[in-house]
This record gives structure tokens, C-alpha cells and sequence, in this order.
């Protein structure tokens, strides 16, 4: 084992150097500098600026987008800010030749995942009950096969970007997730998928079905300032959204951060969405979302 591993596991359980320090350079495990392994596969991992190194932390799971690695989400200003703000533990696996096996079920990645998360809870204390799963683009499909073949372990997902292929071929045999994806109108590199009219409701209907959700969505509302139609009345108790914008292949800025708040208040493994939204955070919104 590296030297540095040691360290950052000496200062994760005895505490030296962890309380009120900042995680930026704190030596913490599976880190930049030495990344862990599961069956000979690198993931990452960074806990919040602050963190004490014994409260139990939620998780991001965030997969990266094709021919980035796992040192990428890391790095990314975007995604500190989220999990610095929202206080939860980033898990960065890394995708075999940097992309990820999501078309069929049978795949080596959630498996993969599976063992990540078995690995991480040995290093760090986390909340089990509120794991969260991300993406762009290939890595917005694979959190979305993740939730749909390794759902018990998740507790929800907002990913940007991508979604599965011939959803309706697709049934999801761990159950029902709480899902919030966004995508663009305008995105010509995984595109929306809409009804020949324009309706953009078919890009969730794996999770409608999954979810036992009716066809048409109930409310909608404003989330990090874009126009979501929301499934809220699911028999499953979990809950869809579909949040849309008018540019093309992006991860909208203030997204991640947005929807995990949102998901950290609303979402919990095993539980019915609950809790009281900050008026700030989700808002009503009446806007057209086909055109």
C-alpha cells in the first residue's frame, strides 16, 4: 500500500489533521494523488472542504463522460461546488479505455460499481441511505443503467445529457428510483428523444413505467432556472422529473449543485420523496416545455 493511502487512512480514523481542516489538502483516501483500486480498476474519491472525518457523509457517484477518467470530476469546479456546498462524499469510478458499458444488462461496470461502493464504505463512513448517482453524456447513460439494474443501492439520480437506448425494450429489475434528468433541445451528440409532435415526455419513459407513474405529468415546476415537468404521484412513491433548456450537450451550470440539494431534501433509499423545498431551489413554473 502507497504511503500516502496510509497517511490519508491514519488521518480518516484517528483525526489528526481532519478536524476543521480543509479537504483540499488534506491526504484522504482514494484520492488525486493515489487513486484505489477494485479489481484492478481505479476509482477516486473527496470528501467536502470541513468535513470532520467521522460524520457519515452521503454520495455522489459521478461517472464521467467518454475518454474523461476519474481524476476528471475531481478537478471540475462545477462539482466541488456541489459536493462543497451540499456536504456529501465524492465516489469517482473510472470506465474501462474511459468509457462505460451501458447498453445491455448484462455489463461489466455495474458489477463494478456494486464492488466500488462495497470499498468505499470500508474507507469512509457514509449514509447509505442517500446515495446519488450523476453523468454527462455516456456518463449520464451509465448512472441511469446503474439505477435501473443496481436501484437498491441508489436513491436517486440527475444526470444531464444522455439516457438509455430503446427505453421501451428496457425493464429495470431492482424497482422503482427517484430520477431527475436534464437535457437540451438544441442537443445534436445524444439527442432528446421526443414523439413525432414534439413532446418530450418519451425521454423518462422507462422511469414512468418503472415508477408506475400515469403518462402525463402532474405539476411542473423551476429548478436551478429550468422548466421541469414532474411525475409526483407515482404508485411507487418515488418521483420523476424531466427538466429541459434550449442549448445542446452540456451540464447546465449550478445543475449538479441544484439537484442534489434538491435530492438530499427529497430522497432517501427505501422512503417516499419527503421534506419541505427551499423556495429558492424549486418554484412553480407554467412555461410550454414542447416546441
Amino acid at each position: 500500500m502507497k504511503f500516502s493511502t496510509v497517511l490519508g487512512a491514519f488521518f480518516l480514523f484517528t483525526g489528526v489533521g481532519s478536524a476543521g481542516a480543509d479537504s483540499t489538502t488534506a491526504d484522504y483516501p482514494c484520492g488525486l494523488e493515489a487513486a484505489c483500486s477494485v479489481d484492478a480498476r481505479p476509482y477516486r474519491a473527496k470528501p467536502p472542504e470541513g468535513w470532520d472525518g467521522v460524520e457519515a457523509l452521503p454520495v455522489l457517484i459521478h461517472f464521467h463522460g467518454w475518454k474523461r477518467d476519474s481524476k476528471h470530476p475531481l478537478k471540475n469546479p462545477k462539482v466541488l461546488s456541489a459536493i462543497n456546498e451540499n456536504k456529501v462524499l465524492l465516489v469517482a469510478p473510472e470506465g474501462l479505455h474511459r468509457t462505460w458499458d451501458f447498453w445491455e444488462r448484462d455489463n461489466r461496470d455495474v458489477p463494478f460499481v456494486r464492488a466500488v461502493l462495497a470499498d468505499v464504505a470500508k474507507r469512509y463512513p457514509i449514509d447509505k441511505t442517500r446515495i446519488y448517482a450523476t453523468g454527462f453524456s455516456y456518463g449520464s447513460a451509465m448512472a441511469w443503467r446503474v439505477a435501473c439494474d443496481a436501484g437498491d443501492l441508489i436513491a436517486g439520480i440527475l444526470p444531464a445529457a444522455g439516457t438509455l437506448y430503446n427505453q421501451e425494450r428496457v425493464t429495470c429489475p431492482t424497482g422503482p428510483v427517484n430520477v431527475m434528468h436534464v437535457h437540451g433541445f438544441k442537443d445534436n451528440v445524444m439527442e432528446l428523444p421526443r414523439k413525432a409532435d414534439g413532446d418530450p415526455t418519451i425521454a423518462v419513459d422507462l422511469w414512468h413505467r418503472t415508477n408506475s407513474c400515469t403518462v402525463e405529468p402532474d405539476r411542473e415546476v423551476t429548478l436551478n432556472g429550468h422548466d421541469c415537468l414532474v411525475w409526483s404521484g407515482c404508485r411507487s412513491g418515488k418521483e420523476v422529473m424531466l427538466c429541459l433548456h434550449e442549448r445542446g450537450h452540456i451540464v447546465p451550470k449550478g445543475w449538479i449543485k441544484n439537484a442534489l440539494q434538491r435530492a438530499l431534501q427529497k430522497y432517501q433509499l427505501g422512503e417516499k420523496a419527503y421534506g419541505q423545498l427551499n423556495p429558492a431551489v424549486e418554484g412553480s413554473g407554467s412555461t410550454s416545455l414542447a416546441n
